[in-house]
């Protein structure tokens, strides 16, 4: 194999051919994805179309297109998630996380899953966790904006402790103050307004607004 390789490297004819062979690759990936979206957008049901635009993402992260995979499988998870089907939108996160281990977003729907799904123990696992991924590809910002989301939608008190937690740690002391309050009975003057279904299909329509990444 080295010595096919070298061989490869340094004929002019061989790099022609490897060249041919990468066009002739791109040209079929992009065939098969205009044929997915088709089949995606004539699906009967959400799931299927979910399903699709999943596999679509597969395709992309084999050949070896990073980015172009994690929008598939960003608008495949906002299809489960819109449609309650947490579990399904859950293993395509899980994929994402063990294929690109510094993705962020996918990290904050785990979070939010398990906050869904009332998994208390996972969710203030996952809270952590997406924390510390965003604070390492400094998006601190965005991660304050979602742990105070959170905490608008949350009344468990162990859940509160942690998103309060983990806002100092991102140098929001003033924020979690008002969530320490809240966890232990205090008012809290940013809870979202409505009953518990009411502020959970607000949430929804929030981290099904942006793109995953």
């Amino acid at each position: 194999m080295d010595n096919l390789e070298g061989l490869m490297m340094t004929d002019p004819r061989a790099a022609d051919q490897q060249g041919d062979k990468a066009g002739i690759s791109q040209a079929s990936l992009s065939a098969m994805l205009r044929s997915m979206e088709a089949r995606a957008r004539q699906a009967e049901y959400p799931d299927q179309r979910a399903r699709i635009l999943n596999l679509a993402g597969d395709l992309c992260f084999d050949a070896g297109e990073r980015e172009r995979s994690l929008s598939y499988y960003g608008r495949a998870i906002d299809i489960h998630v819109a449609h309650h089907e947490y579990s399904a939108a859950v293993a395509i996160c899980q994929k994402i996380v063990r294929l690109t281990p510094e993705v962020v977003r996918a990290r904050c729907t785990l979070a939010w899953m398990a906050i869904a799904r009332g998994l208390i123990q996972e969710a203030q696992t996952r809270i952590a966790d997406y924390k510390s991924a965003a604070e390492t590809a400094g998006q601190a910002r965005l991660a304050r904006a979602h742990l105070l989301m959170m905490a608008e939608v949350i009344e468990n008190r162990d859940l509160l402790l942690t998103i309060a937690e983990s806002l100092i740690e991102l140098g929001d002391a003033e924020n979690a103050d008002r969530v320490y309050g809240a966890a232990f009975g205090c008012a809290y003057e940013h809870r979202m307004a409505g009953d518990a279904d009411e502020r959970w299909r607000t949430v929804l329509r929030r981290i099904t607004s942006e793109q995953r990444n």
